[in-house]
């Protein structure tokens, strides 16, 4: 059996959860059933003409050649990427049995037009959603950043909210009625290849966006979703329920590390919360500050883990924290660190602001014995038990996410308990067993 998994870029040169996910995925297989399996990763290999290979860990990847310049037509999927035949030939050349494609982009990455080439050759081809952007314009699953979307495509609907992302809540009264009348009437103002026209075209984007969707949907044999919530997404959209597999996230075999175990006993004056993960406004580092910056100083103190980005979003925290000796930046972890890093703190705080799949810090922190203070968005609800194994908050409200530290540090009894109700992630062997009876069932099919 070869399978080849298909993303946009691998480690060592990117060390994302995608990426995490896919090395833990091959190295639990290969412990699995060694020798009777082939597993290699594909990804492109970008502003070079000539493809290649290396071996990370033993997983051979290999990188076809990825030539396209980015312009406005590639990043509209109206022109087909230049590293399309290379893919081509890589196929040729490995006649794999499954191509498991992880991620889509746009412009110069892995798109539809390689999934849809990928079934054009006969391929078997899988489908695993690691984030919601392939059915969402936005890619936060937000309605006007406001509510939760329920995740059906629909012009009217996804052209509001679109514009009113771009443009804000006067535009998009005023652009939203002329972009559809545009759709009604046939006019494309896409095709202007103009900022103006895309803007009037947002609803031609909209059906572009459905019309895509329902094409991976064929061009797939099985969907792979990490949550129930997505799975309810693929649903509204059409997607038949014999052809999607649910297989929970569990915690990457990077991150199992217990070289550095220590107590995170819940007895010191203050209230010790941590931060992992990019330094971004969609991981909500900003509501934490805010909120926390609204108790005392003696009482509560904050540990930020996450690589430097020189960003104006950084800069400005880092500029609004500078006197606050009680928030502490410590840069970046390597893989497999942080489960043990977090033994030292008394709860993690994660602020998304958007609808996020399945976060993997909030294994990392049920791996280290520590309860998770989040935003309610789908992603984070799912994973936490509400007053069982962590607190949920309203996303994107810091006077809320305040009063819950602030019942934190006053009832100690209350993290406790919580950290009594958490139970050990779920091991990826597993994770790699539900793939290889789906790997094997489709192989038989």
């Amino acid at each position: 059996m070869k399978i080849i998994h298909i993303l946009n870029h691998f480690f060592p040169d990117q060390t994302a959860g995608t990426e995490f996910y896919v090395f833990s995925l091959i190295t639990s297989l290969k412990q699995q059933i060694g020798n009777h399996i082939d597993l290699k990763v594909l990804i492109p290999r970008y502003n070079y003409n000539i493809s290649d290979s290396y071996f990370y860990d033993n997983i051979e990847v290999i990188r076809y050649a990825e030539t396209s310049k980015i312009d406005r037509k590639l990043i509209m999927g109206d022109k087909l990427p230049d590293g399309l035949f290379s893919f081509k030939t890589v196929l040729e050349r490995e006649i794999p049995d499954i191509l498991h494609f992880h991620e889509l982009a746009g412009s110069n990455g892995i798109s539809f037009h390689h999934v849809q080439l990928a079934k054009s050759m006969g391929f078997k081809t899988i489908m695993s959603f690691h984030l919601a952007s392939t059915s969402c314009l936005t890619g936060n699953m937000l309605y006007k950043e406001k509510s939760f979307c329920d995740g059906k495509i629909e012009i009217k609907k996804c052209t509001s909210c679109y514009l009113y992302t771009k443009t804000g809540r006067f535009g998009v009264s005023l652009l939203t009625p002329v972009s559809e009348r545009f759709y009604k009437s046939r006019i494309d103002a896409t095709q202007w290849n103009n900022r103006i026209g895309t803007v009037l075209g947002t609803s031609y984007i909209v059906d572009k966006k459905r019309s895509r969707f329902n094409q991976l949907a064929n061009n797939c044999d099985q969907l792979i979703v990490l949550t129930n919530w997505y799975k309810n997404v693929l649903l509204l959209n059409g997607v038949p329920i014999s052809q999607i597999t649910h297989i929970p996230q569990a915690l990457p075999v990077t991150s199992i590390d217990d070289t550095a175990v220590t107590s995170n006993s819940i007895d010191s004056k203050s209230l010790r919360l941590v931060f992992a993960g990019r330094i971004s406004h969609y991981k909500g580092l900003d509501i934490l500050i805010k909120a926390l910056l609204k108790l005392n100083a003696h009482s509560i103190s904050l540990d930020i883990y996450g690589y430097p980005t020189k960003t104006s979003y950084e800069k400005r925290l880092r500029r609004l924290t500078i006197n606050n000796s009680n928030v502490n930046w410590k840069g970046g972890l390597p893989a497999g660190q942080m489960s043990s890093v977090m033994k030292a703190y008394d709860a993690l705080c994660l602020c998304s602001t958007f609808s996020e799949m399945a976060p993997l810090v909030i294994q990392e922190a049920f791996a280290a014995g520590i309860p998770v203070i989040a935003s309610d968005v789908p992603g984070n609800a799912e994973m936490i038990e509400d007053g069982v194994n962590g607190l949920l908050f309203p996303f994107k409200d810091e006077y809320a996410l305040s009063e819950t530290l602030r019942r934190c540090i006053t009832d100690k009894s209350l993290l406790f308990n919580l950290k009594n109700g958490i139970k050990p992630p779920n091991d990826f062997g597993g994770i790699a067993s539900q793939h290889l009876i789906l790997y094997s069932r489709l192989l038989e099919s």
